[in-house]
């Protein structure tokens, strides 16, 4: 059974040469800028160690991995961002887009909504007529498996505290040919959590909306786009009820 797995952060940075061809270090060093170029000071970078940008939007990061790994970058204001760093590389600039041209800001739920979520959440989404719904309840969390074909992957919802997935968000990311991702907030502006989505080189699409700050999520993966389409139409639906019922 697949859980969710919620991870800061998002969206695709740009990588190239930064420093001057010489034996490579056991060290990435690196640059975070605005999309006008400025540097970027305190942005967080994780990886597989952490690290802040300093004055001048730089960082090292020592050990790098013998293999292809995720590197995220989160700064307030700005589109948190990850991106694949490939084995062997010791130098990147990461570009950071203005985090209102893509946040997405969570609607309240409206009493004409039709749709259902367990008593007691925060986080609504609305459902079509017909649905075929699983429900699966445990001492932590309550799960709403929907399907959309026979046999085909499902979309999990989940209510309830955070709790680890079947894959990680990392693995996608390194099997995807392209990923995306991006802010969630309140209508009040409080950051709830991240969406993130991608497409794998075989094709087959993925999407993981964590919503921490609401004690929800949505997520599938493994599936055709005429099912991905099915499945966003949902997870877009997501509210925020008003009122904890």
């Amino acid at each position: 059974m697949y859980r969710i797995f919620w991870s800061l952060l998002a969206g695709a940075v740009i990588l190239y040469p930064l420093f001057a061809e010489q034996e490579a270090p056991n060290r990435l060093q690196g640059v975070v800028s605005a999309e006008n170029g400025a540097p970027i000071a305190g942005a967080k970078i994780f990886a597989w160690r952490d690290a802040t940008s300093d004055a001048q939007g730089k960082f090292e990061l020592e050990n790098l991995p013998s293999q292809d790994s995720v590197i995220y970058f989160q700064k307030e204001g700005f589109r948190p961002k990850a991106s694949v760093l490939k084995a062997g590389a010791s130098s990147l600039v990461a570009m950071l887009e203005d985090d209102a041209k893509s946040a997405w800001v969570m609607p309240r739920c409206k009493r004409t909504d039709a749709g259902t979520s367990p008593v007691g959440q925060q986080l609504k989404f609305l459902l079509p007529k017909n649905s075929q719904v699983r429900k699966v309840k445990d001492i932590d969390y309550q799960e709403y498996l929907v399907a959309f074909a026979k046999d085909a992957p499902q979309l999990q919802l989940w209510w309830g505290p955070m709790v680890t997935s079947g894959k990680a968000v990392n693995d996608l990311i390194l099997e995807s040919a392209s990923f995306e991702f991006r802010s969630v907030y309140r209508d009040s502006g409080e950051t709830v959590g991240y969406d993130q989505r991608g497409k794998t080189v075989d094709g087959k699409m993925w999407r993981s909306a964590d919503f921490p700050g609401l004690s929800g999520a949505a997520i599938y993966e493994g599936v055709s786009i005429e099912a991905a389409n099915a499945y966003n139409q949902i997870i877009d639906s997501a509210c925020q009820l008003s009122k904890v019922r």
